[in-house]
């Protein structure tokens, strides 16, 4: 990736990559292309299967979810890392509210890097399975009631 500096700690922040080694980070990063999307242009869409996922270097972002606005996105936040696994629709549609520029990583790629490396889709699958067991325990808890 020429000319883009993203800061590790900021990919690190997205869970999928939580327990990645700043190289394995790397090898991301330059597998990824920086793209640029103008105000009101959708990043993602509510109930639409994301097949990518965005880094925000510059600009702002609003999210929406079931027509009620939830978040403002800007400089180091992050949308589609579910995406990326193949986890299903959008939970919601992140708009572009000014122009912005982003790190932008297809699934398609991303597939290819763990191929290619096995030992970063171990990692993931670890840190992914964490997070459903975070999950059912708490939903667990919450039916018991």
């Amino acid at each position: 990736m020429r000319g883009v500096s993203v800061d590790i700690s900021q990919l690190k922040r997205a869970t999928v990559f939580s327990v990645l080694s700043d190289e394995q980070i790397e090898r991301i990063v330059a597998a990824a292309t920086e793209t640029e999307h103008p105000d009101g242009e959708a990043l993602t869409e509510q109930g639409v299967i994301g097949h990518r996922f965005h880094l925000i270097l510059e600009g702002a972002a609003e999210v929406v979810r079931d027509g009620e606005h939830v978040a403002n996105l800007g400089r180091g936040d992050f949308v589609g890392e579910l995406g990326l696994l193949g986890g299903g629709p959008s939970t919601a549609t992140v708009r572009a509210t000014q122009p912005i520029r982003c790190l932008t990583l297809r699934r398609e790629v991303f597939w290819e890097i763990l191929e290619a490396e096995p030992a970063i889709a171990l990692r993931i699958l670890e840190v992914v399975s964490r997070r459903l067991v975070q999950e059912f325990r708490a939903d667990a808890h919450t039916n018991l009631g």
